[in-house]
């Protein structure tokens, strides 16, 4: 951890041994992510995974989503047992110490993974899993209460023992967008910090040192990709890829909408929908009454007919009334920063203080059998029809998109975004 501050400036690590000096659990979060997170919305995803090797142990990982939508790791953690450690999060799946772990944060939201509560609300019904938990994912993406009530009535009268579940044990809060306390943008579930976690498959079968070293290879060629990324974008387009081509999408179907000005000042306008409704747009404050511009921050195609309209005569633009968090200005300093490796052994110069403090490997109970290498599912999670039982090809070995290997690392977007 000296050599990784060393040659990482303002990288920030730290180490707890016990009483004998053993090691119980390490945090380290690098000076580049550290920078870039002020250009990332603040919304932070952790998730656990467990190590592969004799010592064992739990890999965290703390991610948030850049203005692209690619996953951008914040911290990384090695825990002995997950219950034993609180840790950064704000959306997770329903494990109970990072639950318990928001007192970090007191202030912050917190909210449930949506797919991971999907998937628990599926094994409260007997018929029809799969589509219970589209339904249940419906409701939950549901924009307005209206939309909400809705969905959610026609949910709990097909399955109401997955009802029931959900009024018992989770506040609506915590998985409905609408109801949501934050500004959760379009996120909304783990699959970012997962991501992360399906990449370092190999790695996490490493002892600490190596597998420290994966991580430390793999931040350094991301950051170097999407720094080449952003300064590629022509000097004319002002918002991130990924929004430009949502809002183009949007603009042409916004100029089929009638839009009536009501206040000229407030910037107030009516738009007739495609759906024979009325929407209510409000350019000074940036909302819209299908509030999908006051959640994800982006014009919606209301929001983009009364811009249009405004902008008639006018210097406006679009990206003028999108959060600043999608400007590729933002995205090309999330990446300023370059990640530099840690030399091989031969080459550390080490201060005296810093070598006299040992750290000696966990006690560890040898175990019967296989090392466990399938994750163990969250609270209340159905694996679903028959995961880990058979042995034949492409059944039961987890082993993921073209075997599992390195080179897919942040290929996979988080929630709306899209794959390159």
């Amino acid at each position: 951890m000296h050599m990784l501050k060393l040659k990482n400036p303002d990288s920030v690590s730290y180490v707890e041994v016990d009483a004998a000096k053993r090691f119980k659990y390490l945090f380290f979060a690098f000076g580049a992510s550290i920078e870039g997170f002020v250009a990332m919305r603040k919304v932070i995803i952790v998730d656990g995974t467990h190590l592969k090797h004799v010592y064992g142990g739990v890999l965290l990982v703390a991610t948030a989503q850049d203005p692209d939508r690619h996953h951008y790791p914040i911290a990384f953690g090695v825990v002995d047992v997950i219950s034993d450690v609180d840790g950064l999060m704000f959306l997770s799946d329903r494990n109970a110490s990072l639950i318990n772990s928001r007192q970090v944060f007191p202030t912050a939201a917190h909210g449930y993974c949506v797919w991971h509560l999907s998937q628990n609300v599926k094994g409260h019904v007997f018929n029809n899993r799969d589509v219970c938990a589209i339904k249940f994912r419906e409701c939950a993406y549901a924009y307005t209460v209206a939309e909400f009530d809705v969905l959610y009535d026609a949910f709990s009268r097909k399955y109401p023992s997955a009802a029931e579940y959900l009024e018992k044990s989770v506040e609506v809060g915590k998985w409905a967008k609408y109801y949501f306390e934050g500004d959760i943008y379009n996120v909304d579930t783990t699959n970012a910090a997962e991501s992360i976690n399906g990449v370092l498959r190999e790695a996490r079968k490493y002892f600490m040192l190596p597998m420290i070293d994966v991580i430390i290879k793999k931040m350094a060629e991301w950051f170097n990709k999407h720094r080449k990324k952003a300064a590629q974008i022509p000097a004319t387009k002002k918002l991130v890829p990924t929004v430009e081509t949502q809002l183009s999408k949007r603009s042409l179907e916004a100029r089929c909408l009638d839009v009536v000005e009501i206040n000229s000042f407030h910037l107030e306008y009516n738009v007739n929908g495609s759906d024979g409704k009325v929407y209510t747009v409000d350019l000074a404050r940036k909302m819209c009454s299908c509030r999908c511009f006051d959640i994800d921050k982006i014009l919606c195609v209301h929001a983009c007919a009364a811009a249009k309209f405004l902008s008639i005569g006018t210097d406006l633009h679009l990206q003028d009334f999108c959060s600043v968090y999608y400007t590729v200005e933002l995205w090309a300093l999330a990446y300023c920063r370059t990640i530099y490796h840690v030399p091989h052994q031969s080459e550390w110069v080490i201060p005296d203080e810093i070598r006299a403090l040992k750290v000696l490997p966990p006690l560890y109970d040898k175990k019967k059998g296989p090392i466990q290498k399938q994750r163990f599912p969250s609270a209340g999670e159905s694996l679903g029809r028959g995961r880990g039982r058979g042995r034949g090809r492409g059944r039961g070995r987890g082993r993921g998109r073209r075997g599992g290997r390195l080179y897919e690392y942040f290929e996979c977007g988080s929630t709306s975004a899209t794959a390159e």
